[in-house]
Order: C-alpha cells, then structure tokens, then sequence
C-alpha cells in the first residue's frame, strides 16, 4: 500500500483553520482521526487524496494547494530531513530528494537529468491521483522550489516549471506562486535549474549529519530494494545524469553509495542490469558535455572497437551518437565552461 508523510495533511489542516474547523471536514470517509494525523509519520496514499479532496470542496478552492504548498518540503525531520538539509552543495540537495522520495513514496518516482544547460528535475506517479493530482503535482513543484531557496537565499527566478497538465482556470495565481516562468502541457512535472547554480555552497551544510543520511539511504536500499523497485540501478543513474564531467568510475560510485565495488555489481546483476546499460548514461554525457572524439568516447567507455561502440548506442538509443551530439549539445554561446576529462579505466 502506497503512503506518504501526515505533515502535507497538518499542513492541510491549519491551513483550513483559517477558515473553519477543518478536521469535521477532512476526516469525511476517513478511517483515521486527527490525533493519528497529528501523532503518526506516515498515512495510506488513499486516506490522503480522500482528506485532499475534502479540503478543496470544504475551502471551495481549485487553487488550494498554492496556499498551502507555500509552505512544503519534501523531508522536515529525522535523519532524512538531516540528510536533505545539511547537505554541501545545492547539487546534493537536489539529489537527496531524488534519493529519499523514491524511498519513503513508493508511488512517485523523482528523475533527475542534465539536459543542456540545466540539471532538470521531474516527478511522476505510478498510481491514481484521482481528483487531486493537479493539485499535487503543484505542492511537488512549490515543494522543489523551496528546496531550492532554501539554498539560494532568495527567489528562484531563474529557472524553468513544467506542469503535466493544460493550463487551469485560474493559472494567473501561478505568477505569484512560482518564481520562475511556468509551461502548460508538459511530458512531466517537475523544474529546471541552470546548472551554474549547482556548485552554491549550503548555509546548512553539516557533514556528520550529511553522513549519517547517507549511511541510513544505504541501509534502506539494502531493506527495501527488489526487482520492481531497482532502487539501485535507478541510483547510480541518478547520480550519472546529474554529474558533469569528469564522470566517476564504478569504485567512486560504489564509495557514494557506500558499498564496495563487488557489493555494487552484485546488487546490479540482482535487479537484472548489466553495468553495459549503465554506460549508456556516460556515453550521453561525453556526447552532450565534452569535445571529445566519438572514437575517444568509445575508447573511455573500455569499447576496443569504435564500431561495436556505435552500433551498442544506436541499438539502445535509435540514433546514432553523431546526431544525439547534434541534438543534446549546449548552445554555443552558453555561458558553461566544460573542462577537458581524464581517461577512466572502466572495470565491466
């Protein structure tokens, strides 16, 4: 059964109290009371859309999540929330939440990408929302947009919001809600964020509790992980499409995620991947970030021969990596400078 945190539903809640009493409101066709949503860490993902869906009939506003999404993080306590906000760089930060969401929600899967010149972050359920997905799918946004003011120090107004959905009625309260500029109609939710921005240091950073998040990431994934899940597999390529170059190698990823190599590949084979597939992600980057030759590319991906190289990528991509260059390469005049990489030794 899916679930998610009882703070979004407190939050719910004062919120309302502004109004009226909320909770004769919310609890309608609930199975929990105000003190379990009050008291618990966690509720069924049904009980939540039923207590959401009562809010936005009780506050008779289709626009109730931009009131109390203002307010939203992903992770505010525990040593997730440790791990989340004491990390070092706005980077981390970004890649914590990508980490922990996909652990504590089971049905929201955050995907995290360097895409031209912004590092893009989207979020996808794989479940129904029923009736208050758009509203979700905004607390998401607002949730990530605070995240990253939260580092910054001011509004985030230099970024991108996309939302999965048509424009809504009342989208000119959209203006006030999000800092950045906001497209309708989009594959995913989700925000871009230019990636000169990724290197600002955190205010916050702590690096014992940073640690010790990470340490208890890697126990969860351990516990949690199976095949439907791949946690691992989806780790390491979050870790590979939010890096600039130089890229790591398998022992600096390992060292990451805290595990050894051996460790590593053992739990890939478990989730039915073959660290080849993993490669592709190195291969985008090379391509998209670097001047490098596609015979180098091949040569830093341990290929002997260029050609195997070109027909392996054109098989997993359908095009070949001459026009995945063409077509992902940052434009010219951008601002980005990508330093010269240094061959790695590639174990597989």
């Amino acid at each position: 059964m899916s679930s998610i945190s009882t703070f979004f539903a407190r939050l719910i809640s004062r919120e309302l109290s502004h109004e009226c009493d909320p909770w004769p409101h919310l609890l309608k066709g609930l199975s929990l009371s105000a003190e379990d949503i009050m008291c618990q860490t966690m509720m069924p993902l049904s009980e939540f859309n039923r207590l959401l869906s009562n809010a936005l009939q009780a506050s008779g506003d289709p626009g109730f999540g931009l009131r109390f999404g203002r307010h939203s993080q992903f992770f505010v306590n525990g040593d997730i929330g440790s791990a989340v906000f004491s990390a070092p760089t706005l980077l981390e930060v970004l890649r914590s939440l990508d980490d922990f969401s996909r652990l504590q929600a089971e049905y929201l899967t955050m995907e995290i990408k360097v895409e031209g010149r912004y590092l893009q972050l989207r979020g996808r359920e794989d479940t129904s929302l029923s009736d208050t997905r758009l509203t979700q799918h905004e607390v998401m946004v607002l949730s990530l947009q605070n995240a990253v003011e939260m580092v910054l120090g001011r509004p985030f107004t230099d970024g991108r919001c996309h939302f999965a959905y048509p424009s809504p009625k009342y989208s000119d309260r959209y203006q006030k809600a999000f800092h950045s500029p906001c497209h309708f109609e989009a594959a995913a939710t989700g925000i871009d964020i230019p990636r000169e921005l990724l290197k600002i240091r955190s205010p916050f950073f702590d690096q014992l509790l940073w640690q010790r998040g990470r340490g208890r990431a890697a126990t969860l994934m351990a516990e949690l992980n199976d095949r439907s899940k791949c946690l691992h597999s989806h780790h390491i390529l979050s870790l590979l499409r939010s890096q600039l170059p130089p890229l790591p190698d398998v022992k600096q990823i390992a060292a990451l995620m805290l595990i050894s190599e051996r460790s590593l590949m053992r739990r890939l084979e478990g989730e039915g991947i073959r660290f080849r597939q993993v490669l592709m992600e190195w291969a985008h980057h090379y391509l998209a970030d670097t001047g490098l030759s596609v015979d180098a590319i091949a040569s830093q991906l341990g290929y002997q021969d260029t050609a195997n190289f070109r027909r392996a990528f054109k098989r997993w991509n359908q095009c070949t990596p001459t026009d995945y260059r063409r077509q992902h390469s940052p434009a010219i005049d951008s601002p980005l400078k990508i330093s010269p990489i240094e061959k790695t030794t590639l174990k597989i």
